[in-house]
């Protein structure tokens, strides 16, 4: 059973701000927050379409919605200041983290300048405000040393947002904490490049799933409930100087190949029989080393509860009931 749902009293009328709130990551936490009792605001990014009530949470009309620049400081402050926040879990992002389509110039303003314009609004409030920032399994490259892998502006972006929180804790105090996640996936992530989400709309579509690579490629792939009950752990205990400043890694500590994570996905789907096509297409994608959660264990007591059998079949279910209600799957 997944964590997310758990009674937390902690969280009771707690006022908390979430960037990127129509995102995929920011659609789940806000429900779980809800569940538990928090007073949640929502802060889209201008010109952002809301998803439609089919994506949504049926208690978005509990959810304020704010649409405001990340950059913005100014905005920012004033948001934090009127609805009188108390935590804010950053998720606001770019994230186009291969090729050359998106403008450098955007990903960087918004992932890094991003970042520690929401940490200067959180430093100068009247009241102070706790942080949860959002980071990315991709920057582990930039802090590796001899590593050869080219540096997307994504991952850089993302290294330096670390390094701003960081700064902000160690100089100013700033309760914050750092979550990189490892590949997510859930039902709602209308992201058609990632593994996941695409290969149940091609199963759907009643197409053969396609393997870019070679297939063998190992990722470690986390169930979207338990990355957001990783996110409410880290965000209960900011007030404990020992969780402040520091780097969550949400893991489950166990690799598995894109081929593997094919086959599972057709089984859950109720198609064991589709074989997918294999292109082996080079690609400059990292390659993973596993980390075990053992530090995320002793100090926040979390650790992934669903299997990737059962987070398959949850995130297949899901779809199905959504593609059930749209014309044609997006």
């Amino acid at each position: 059973m997944s964590q997310v749902h758990s009674s937390a009293s902690g969280w009771t009328a707690r006022r908390v701000l979430v960037t990127g709130a129509d995102g995929f990551v920011g659609r789940w936490l806000i429900r779980a927050l809800l569940d538990r009792g928090a007073r949640v605001g929502a802060l889209i990014r201008p010109g952002s379409t809301r998803p439609p009530k089919s994506h949504w949470d049926v208690r978005e009309t509990e959810v304020p919605v704010a649409s405001c620049d990340i950059t913005d400081l100014a905005g920012i402050s004033k948001l934090i200041a009127d609805w009188e926040i108390e935590t804010v879990y950053h998720l606001a992002a770019i994230n186009t983290n291969t090729g050359t389509d998106a403008s450098p110039y955007r990903i960087l303003e918004t992932n890094t300048r991003g970042v520690y314009t929401v940490l200067e609004a959180c430093r100068v409030a009247a009241k102070p405000v706790r942080v949860v920032v959002a980071s990315s399994k991709e920057v582990e490259d930039c802090f590796l040393p001899g590593a050869t892998r080219r540096h997307h502006p994504y991952m850089v972006s993302k290294a330096a947002a670390e390094l701003a929180a960081r700064a902000y804790h160690d100089v100013f105090q700033l309760p914050v904490a750092l979550v990189r996640s490892d590949n997510l996936y859930g039902g709602g992530d209308f992201n058609w490049s990632r593994l996941v989400p695409s290969t149940i709309r091609s199963i759907f579509q009643g197409e053969t799933p396609v393997i870019r690579g070679d297939g063998r490629l190992r990722r470690d792939y986390v169930y979207i409930e338990d990355a957001v009950a990783a996110y409410l752990a880290i965000g209960e205990r900011l007030g404990d100087p020992a969780v402040q400043g520091r780097l969550f890694r949400v893991a489950t500590g166990v690799g598995t190949s894109v081929l593997e994570m094919v086959q599972q996905i057709v089984r859950a789907a109720g198609a064991p029989d589709l074989q997918p096509r294999i292109l082996n297409e080079k690609s400059d994608e990292r390659v993973d080393t596993f980390y075990a959660p053992e530090l995320e264990q002793v100090m926040l007591g979390w650790r992934n509860q669903c299997s990737l059998a059962e987070g398959l079949t949850r995130t297949c279910r899901w779809y199905h009931d959504f593609f059930k209600k749209t014309t044609t799957p997006r």
